[in-house]
């Protein structure tokens, strides 16, 4: 087990093996769930070391590892479509402990924070939203988020992330309703 199913707003499925299952308030997320949310949809998810994923509508992302014990604790997920937030949990407080999300174009490795990614304005972003700090890096270069409000967009895994940008209020508004229960 990785996880459990918070909160829930509309559906949501976890496919695991080929074979898929409704998720609700209270379920299991298992390392290897392939976790899809519907139209109009949010799902929010404690992990293991208390960190908090909320996903949006029409999200597609997959729970690849989750190892809070032993010597190399990992949380390595993956988003394929659709927008989501991240709160790390007590994992960040290990020292050699890894927290990545990897997309189709950049990685995403999270130091004690709360941050949004995904599509916005037609191109994949990434912003702080509280914290100590994120990086973003791809294929030609990595850009560190370390100022409470920058954002950053990544045009391909090709490109090099664009420099970290103060996100006026109402973009980010935009971005976290992306997220957020209704």
């Amino acid at each position: 087990m990785a996880g459990k199913v918070t909160r829930l707003q509309g559906r949501a499925v976890a496919m695991q093996d080929a074979l898929p299952r409704p998720l609700g308030v209270g379920d299991d997320v298992l390392v290897g769930d392939v976790i899809s949310t519907g139209k109009g949809a949010r799902l929010e998810m404690a992990m293991l070391d208390d960190a908090v994923m909320t996903l949006g509508e029409k999200t597609v992302f997959v729970v690849v590892d989750y190892i809070v014990g032993g010597a190399k604790p990992n949380a390595a997920m993956r988003l394929l479509q659709g927008a989501f937030s991240a709160a790390s949990g007590t994992l960040m407080q290990v020292a050699d402990a890894k927290f990545m999300v990897s997309t189709e174009t950049a990685t995403i490795g999270i130091r004690g924070t709360t941050f949004w990614g995904g599509s916005l304005d037609g191109d994949f972003e990434v912003a702080l939203l509280d914290g100590k700090g994120v990086f973003v890096e791809t294929k030609a270069g990595r850009v560190d988020l370390t100022r409470v409000g920058d954002g950053t967009k990544i045009t391909g895994a090709d490109e090099a992330p664009s420099a970290p940008t103060m996100w006026p209020t109402s973009k980010t508004a935009r971005a976290v309703a992306t997220v957020t229960f209704k």
